[in-house]
């Protein structure tokens, strides 16, 4: 199936297919790929999830750490209640990072599907043998309260007393901008971009004066293990 980014009535499939076995090929996953599942997965995608792709179909991969545990395991019944994923509750495994520290990371991926391939093409290039995550330019569409709220939950960040961050590190200065004036153009919400202090590296800053609108949004979405993302008005 071939779909581009900006065709979304084409996006939110319905079909009687199987797709919650693991035994159902990839070809034969269209669906259904409703608003609620795709706001998980952009939101998620902003964030530190990552999609594989083996060249029949795609299939996304959580990754938390193990203070957010009951967030990855919120979503793992999510989509397992949709249909996205096995049953089997993630564990917790051992990771060793620079310096030989260990890392305590809960992973989930999702089952594979090729109608999925059209959001690895929206969210990925390729340069030489590297592959670098982009913003999509259909992300607009999907930026759905729900969406925001998952990404907030994957990158945000509260700076006590000030406001909240999310970390857009690995996007352009021009990326960053035109998720600003998205979430302007959405929602209200006048949000600024600061530098991280890595070289061409920035954050995309909520000020103190917007937090109740972007609160309002956002918190029929939040997990209550990530209330305290939201400060003293959760």
């Amino acid at each position: 199936v071939s779909q581009k980014c900006n065709e979304l009535p084409n996006l939110i499939i319905y079909s009687l297919l199987p797709i919650s076995s693991p035994r159902t090929p990839s070809l034969k996953r269209i669906g259904p790929h409703n608003i609620e599942i795709l706001s998980i997965l952009m939101g998620s995608l902003l964030g530190d999830a990552s999609m594989e792709r083996d060249g029949k179909g795609t299939r996304v991969c959580f990754y938390q750490e193990r203070s957010h545990g009951e967030y990855l395991l919120w979503l793992h019944r999510t989509l397992y209640s949709l249909g996205y994923c096995k049953p089997e509750v993630p564990k917790l495994t051992i990771r060793k990072s620079q310096g030989d520290e260990l890392r305590y990371i809960y992973r989930l991926r999702s089952y594979t599907y090729s109608s999925w391939n059209w959001v690895y093409d929206s969210f990925y290039i390729i340069k030489g043998d590297k592959r670098i995550k982009k913003v999509p330019k259909c992300i607009e569409e999907y930026l759905t309260p729900l969406a925001l709220a998952v990404w907030i939950m994957d990158d945000g960040c509260l700076i006590k007393n000030r406001g909240i961050k999310i970390s857009t590190n690995s996007f352009t200065l021009e990326e960053v901008k035109y998720l600003s004036s998205i979430i302007s153009k959405k929602y209200g919400i006048n949000t600024s971009f600061v530098k991280t202090g890595a070289i061409n590296q920035y954050e995309i800053y909520f000020p103190k004066k917007t937090l109740s609108t972007l609160i309002e949004i956002i918190k029929p979405h939040i997990h209550p293990s990530m209330y305290y993302k939201l400060g003293n008005k959760s």
